[in-house]
């Protein structure tokens, strides 16, 4: 049996997970350019509100640096689980592997992102019941006996 339809939804789960990985790189990029941080530090002394809340904007920076870095994490752990799902189902050697490994990789990136990698954690979490609900198709031989059946003489 081919399992098409898991390999196509663990595929495209795998690139936005790529996609996100990349955006999150970009971001954190962003957030350690010097003149965003001037930029921010000028937008934090603009408003009073925050100005009196105490709030810095250097730890404003840190934090976003430090979130970047435990979301690439947890998504290229994701990512690895479900790349070697790929390799378990190809060809159907171990579909119930690779439906648990499909399982942990939507818990993983959709709990620990909190929520923000929704679309791959629903789409391993498709495929991965889709392993285990899938069985192979049985072939009968014809020629095999039965115990219910005469045999001739």
């Amino acid at each position: 049996m081919k399992r098409t339809a898991e390999g196509a939804l663990t595929i495209i789960g795998i690139v936005l997970n790529v996609l996100m990985i990349v955006g999150v790189f970009l971001m954190s990029a962003l957030f350690s350019d010097p003149t965003v941080q001037q930029d921010i530090e000028t937008e934090f002394q603009n408003d009073p509100a925050l100005a009196e809340a105490g709030i810095d904007p250097a730890m404003i920076t840190d934090w976003f640096a430090n979130l970047g870095v435990f979301f690439n994490v947890v998504v290229i752990i994701s990512t690895i689980l479900s790349l070697i799902a790929v390799f378990a189902m190809k060809r159907n050697k171990k579909p119930k592997l690779a439906g648990g490994l499909l399982i942990a990789s939507a818990l993983v990136v959709g709990v620990a992102t909190l929520l923000i990698g929704w679309l791959p954690a629903l789409l391993f979490l498709i495929a991965g019941i889709m392993c285990f609900a899938r069985k192979p198709k049985v072939v009968e031989d014809p020629y095999q006996r039965t115990d219910d059946e005469m045999r001739p003489l």
